[in-house]
């Protein structure tokens, strides 16, 4: 061992090491909000993996940190089951660690083939590259399933500012890279050019996140647009009770008749009405007068019942016209569809019966709103940015959300859905509202600041105005382009450093061959 060097912690050590890193990994995501934590963890576990010769033990390092990430991160998923699927804890706990261990895949995988195929220093370049692709490819394979991303962490942090220009897997790129020069860092800590050229690249990163939070690439359109989102605390147990549908449709009229006159737009949560819109045709004729009369937009989630499909759906009334919808099109598996139904029906349906019927949407994505266009999405669609950008490829000038976060009871789920919105609004630079039905009903600027929000569990409405805004920023008009692109560039970088490092050996090594010779 070199003068100065760290020693190497035996392997089941860095074991429990990475798995108390996971466990700390949602700290660093809201409600904690604990942004530095993020760096903190990362480096740590990149110090861990970075030292590791062995692909499988890499491997088991990624693993680790990620099931206890994800088992502690998203356990607000038991509390559905065990409440609603009728599991008992253990089960609930039980399919929770399944996810868990199916999203540690993806930190397995990126460690795995850092160590197999990079050396040197080429291996610290290229590590915090594919930490992010794993980030990206879990939003996307199989469903796909966005929570706990490392670009999250950041929504207000310095490195946030990077967000409009390259989305939130660029933010976690600068993030995972910021972690990875602090490893550099330490690994030479007694080369002086190193340590300098180490801070001048933190200097460097964080310089340009900054310049790049103060370009505007939205303007105002319009006029204010006045608001009234509506939070009905609506229990979860009373909200699919036959017996309380009228109360529960009573109770949001009335909240509906209270907001001020001045109010242009009224939003409803997700399913706000639990029952289909054929069900309550005189109620919507009444509200289409009341709409007409009071010249209100009302947006309610209903379920739509087309007569061959039913829909997870928002509709539209804006007085007499005919009504408009939008179609909720990312469902969640094993809640609102069952995959591989010829398999799985039978398993779903005796855990949840009748759910799992709900089909696909496909557009329109926004809806026109007193001479403005709201892209809308409802439930954890928002956590897809890709799922966002299709209503401002349509042209939305402000971002829509409807939800119903009651199935998770008291838990951290609603507090990352919100850091998760506000990273959108950060992205396109448009304003979102929010209206759900137990919280957390908010606003939020087109710079991803909560500007107003609701107290949870409470009922209420957020009266607010919001300042459409129209153009769209890089991310908005390119999406994930420009940050595959730069992941593209610095594994390029990576492959030709490792491969000249590997060069450089074999001659080392002949060489000295041949003076043995």
């Amino acid at each position: 061992m070199k003068g100065g060097a760290l020693k190497t912690p035996h392997f089941l050590v860095r074991l429990l090491a990475a798995l108390i890193l996971g466990a700390a990994w949602p700290l660093a995501f809201a409600p904690f909000a604990l942004w530095p934590l993020a760096i903190a963890l990362l480096f740590g576990l990149f110090w861990l993996a970075s030292a590791e010769e062995r692909p499988r033990r890499a491997a088991a390092l990624g693993a680790v940190f990620g099931f206890a990430a994800f088992a502690a991160g998203t356990n607000w998923i038991a509390i559905t089951l065990h409440n609603f699927a009728n599991m008992d804890w253990a089960l609930a706990e039980g399919a929770v660690a399944l996810l868990a261990a199916c999203c540690a895949v993806y930190p397995a995988l990126a460690l795995w083939l850092t160590t197999r195929f990079f050396v040197g220093n080429a291996r610290l370049l290229a590590l915090p590259v594919l930490w992010i692709l794993g980030e990206w490819a879990r939003a996307r394979l199989f469903t796909g399933f966005p929570m706990l991303a490392t670009g999250y962490t950041q929504t207000h942090a310095f490195l946030g500012g990077l967000a409009s220009w390259l989305g939130q897997y660029g933010v976690g790129l600068a993030t995972a890279g910021v972690a990875v020069i602090l490893v550099y860092m330490l690994r030479r800590r007694q080369s002086r050019p190193v340590l300098m050229g180490g801070v001048a690249a933190l200097l460097m990163i964080y310089g340009v996140a900054m310049a790049a939070a103060s370009v505007s690439f939205t303007h105002p359109a319009g006029k204010l647009l006045r608001v009234s989102l509506l939070q009905g605390n609506v229990a979860i147990t009373e909200k699919w009770n036959a017996g309380k549908i009228s109360d529960i449709l009573h109770h949001y009229v009335d909240l509906i008749l209270r907001t001020p006159p001045n109010t242009q737009l009224i939003v409803l949560p997700e399913t706000a009405f639990p029952v289909f819109q054929t069900e309550i045709p005189g109620l919507i004729a009444q509200l289409q007068r009341w709409s007409a009369m009071h010249h209100k937009i009302l947006l309610i989630g209903v379920p739509e019942d087309t007569g061959h499909k039913y829909y997870n759906a928002a509709m539209e009334i804006d007085g007499t016209a005919p009504l408009r919808w939008y179609r909720k099109e990312h469902l969640v598996p094993f809640g609102e569809y069952i995959p591989m139904p010829s398999l799985l029906t039978s398993l779903v349906h005796h855990f949840l019966p009748g759910l799992g019927s709900f089909s696909s949407g496909h557009g329109p994505y926004v809806l026109p709103v007193d001479g403005q266009k709201a892209g809308i999405t409802i439930c954890y669609e928002e956590s897809f940015s890709r799922d966002v950008r299709k209503g401002v490829e349509e042209g939305a000038t402000f971002l829509l959300n409807i939800s119903d976060y009651a199935w998770y009871g008291h838990s951290i789920a609603a507090a990352q859905s919100l850091q998760m919105a506000a990273m959108q609004s950060l992205q396109e630079q448009k304003p979102d509202i929010r209206a759900t039905n137990t919280g957390i009903t908010a606003l939020i600027s087109p710079r991803g600041q909560v500007r107003a929000q609701l107290p949870q569990f409470v009922v209420g409405t957020l009266n607010e105005a919001i300042q459409p805004m129209a153009g769209e920023t890089p991310y908005g008009r390119w999406g994930s382009l420009p940050y595959l692109l730069l992941s593209l560039i610095l594994l390029l970088m990576a492959v030709l450093l490792s491969r000249r490092r590997s060069s450089s050996r074999q001659q080392e090594w002949r060489g000295s061959r041949y003076c043995r010779g």
